[in-house]
């Protein structure tokens, strides 16, 4: 058995590129294959046409570097859904506008005694994880000139 060490910034010096920049333009590349795993995957649980405005709204982020130097690209719900939450208090209906992520966490983990859990988040990763080595593989190998 060996170790071997590779400096911080090899590829930088053997590339001229920085590795976190190399690694966000592999995820924005990859990323549509998720979206769209994602917006399968929702369609597959969801039991009534009213819920096509949180899976429509599935989006990506740019790639990003989080605090603790990881290279992340969130893909998620965005917005608020047409349909509104209703809650009596003090006599008076309340409304409040439910935001498409929560109704994707209440999709994929249930609401207590309402709706039984219909999960969805695992299958989407699953689904895509191959399509998503693929892309970033073959832009990579456009970066290092490999082929």
């Amino acid at each position: 058995m060996f170790d071997i060490e590779i400096p911080a910034d090899y590829l930088q010096e053997l590339l001229g590129y920085e590795f976190t920049e190399v690694a966000k333009e592999l995820l924005d590349k990859a990323s549509p294959a998720l979206v769209e795993s994602t917006k399968s995957a929702m369609r597959a649980v969801v039991q009534h046409g009213g819920e096509s405005d949180m899976i429509n709204s599935v989006k990506a982020n740019k790639a990003k570097e989080a605090v603790n130097g990881a290279v992340i690209v969130n893909v998620n719900p965005k917005g608020y859904s047409n349909h509104t939450f209703s809650r009596e208090s003090g006599g008076r209906v309340h409304r409040y506008p439910v935001s498409n992520a929560l109704k994707a966490i209440w999709l994929e983990y249930g609401v207590a005694g309402r709706q039984p859990p219909r999960p969805w988040l695992s299958a989407s990763t699953r689904a895509v994880e191959s399509k998503v080595m693929e892309l970033m593989q073959e832009e990579y190998n456009k970066k290092v000139n490999a082929e």
